[in-house]
C-alpha cells in the first residue's frame, strides 16, 4: 500500500467516523430516530459489523431513510469495504443529488478507489505506458518536472505513437522554453492526429515564441477550426496577428477572447495596445483601465513580493501573463 493510499484510508476513516448533523435536514420520525441513533452510537463505539446491522434493519422497513443510509455507507468504509460504500452513498445522490454529506464521503471514496485503481496498475504492468504516464503526473503534481520527464519518456519509448504521451512532452518543454523539443513532440503528434487542437494549439505557442508568426497564425486558426470557442486560441491569435502588424485584423479575436473570459487580462491589455495602433485613444484607454481594475488585487500581491528593481504595475503584469501564453 504506498503512503498516498495509507494517508487516504487513514483520513477516509477518520472523517467518516464524524457524526452526520447535515444542516437544515428534516429530522427523520420518532421510531426511526431511535435506529438511527443505536446505528450510530455502534458506529462511534468502533462496532461497525453492529452499526451495519442496524441499519439494513432499519431500511428493510424504510429504504430510502437518507440518515440511515449515510451510517450504513460510513460503516462499510471504516472496514474497508469501500466498493459497497460508494454504491450506498450512490443511493443517496440517486434521490438527493445535492445532498452535501453524501457529495463529501463520496469525494474521499473516489480518491481511495483511484489509488486503489493505480496499485493494481503497478502490480500487473509496472513498465506499461500507462504507468510511466502516471508516475509522470505524480510527479508533476510534486512539481518535480526532471523526474516527470524522464517517466513520460519511458512511457514513449513502450508505445512511440502514444498521443497523450506526445502531447505531455510537448507541453512540458514548451512550458520550460525548450521550444525545438516541444516542436519535434508536437511534430510526432501531428503524424497521429493531424489537426488535434492541443498539437495545433502548442505548434502556434512555439512558432509565435520563436516569431514565425505566419505559421503560428496558421495553426491558430486550424485550432480555432476544431474549438472556435477556445477562448486562449483568440488571444493567441490576436496576439499574433498584432505582433505581425495586422491590429485590425487581431481586434475581433481578442475581443472574442475578451467576450468568452470576462476576466482574462491579457485580452483586455492586448486589445488596448490594438486600439492604440489604430488611433483609437479613448477606447484604448477604457481597455487598459479595465487591466488596472482587473489586476488592482494581483499587483498588491506581486508588489509585496518582488524584489528591488521589479516591475509591479498592472501593464507589467499583463505583458509577463501574455508571456505565458
Amino acid at each position: 500500500m504506498g503512503p498516498w493510499r495509507s494517508a487516504c484510508l487513514s483520513g477516509a476513516c477518520w472523517l467518516l467516523a464524524g457524526s452526520v448533523q447535515a444542516a437544515g435536514r428534516a429530522a427523520p420520525p420518532a421510531v426511526a430516530a431511535a435506529s438511527v441513533a443505536d446505528a450510530q452510537r455502534a458506529f462511534d463505539a468502533g462496532n461497525y459489523q453492529k452499526a451495519i446491522a442496524l441499519c439494513r434493519r432499519r431500511l428493510a422497513a424504510s429504504p430510502a431513510d437518507t440518515p440511515t443510509l449515510l451510517v450504513l455507507g460510513r460503516a462499510q468504509a471504516a472496514l474497508g469495504e469501500f466498493d459497497s460504500a460508494y454504491q450506498t452513498f450512490g443511493k443517496v445522490l440517486a434521490r438527493a443529488p445535492r445532498d452535501t454529506d453524501a457529495l463529501y464521503y463520496v469525494t474521499i471514496l473516489g480518491g481511495v478507489l483511484a489509488q486503489g485503481e493505480y496499485d493494481r496498475l503497478f502490480a500487473m504492468a509496472p513498465d506499461s505506458p500507462r504507468a510511466h504516464q502516471l508516475l509522470g503526473d505524480l510527479y508533476q503534481a510534486q512539481d518535480r518536472p526532471s523526474d516527470a520527464e524522464a517517466e513520460y519518456k519511458a512511457g514513449l519509448e513502450r508505445a512511440p505513437a502514444s498521443l497523450d504521451l506526445l502531447i505531455t512532452l510537448g507541453d512540458l518543454t514548451r512550458h520550460q522554453s525548450r521550444f525545438e523539443d516541444a516542436l519535434a513532440y508536437y511534430g510526432r503528434a501531428a503524424q497521429v492526429a493531424p489537426g488535434n487542437y492541443d498539437v495545433v494549439y502548442g505548434l502556434g505557442v512555439c512558432r509565435s515564441y520563436r516569431q514565425e508568426y505566419a505559421q503560428a497564425i496558421e495553426n491558430f486558426r486550424e485550432a480555432l477550426r476544431r474549438d472556435p470557442r477556445s477562448a486562449p486560441a483568440h488571444l493567441a491569435l490576436g496576439h499574433a496577428l498584432l505582433q505581425s502588424g495586422q491590429a485590425a485584423a487581431a481586434m475581433p479575436e481578442l475581443q472574442s477572447a475578451a467576450s468568452l473570459e470576462p476576466r482574462m487580462l491579457q485580452a483586455h491589455y492586448l486589445l488596448g495596445r490594438a486600439l492604440t495602433t489604430l488611433g483609437r485613444r479613448e477606447e484604448a484607454a477604457a481597455a487598459f483601465e479595465k487591466v488596472k481594475r482587473l489586476t488592482e488585487n494581483r499587483s498588491l500581491a506581486v508588489r509585496g513580493s518582488a524584489g528591488p528593481g521589479e516591475d509591479a504595475r498592472p501593464d507589467a503584469v499583463a505583458r509577463g501573463a501574455v508571456g505565458r501564453l
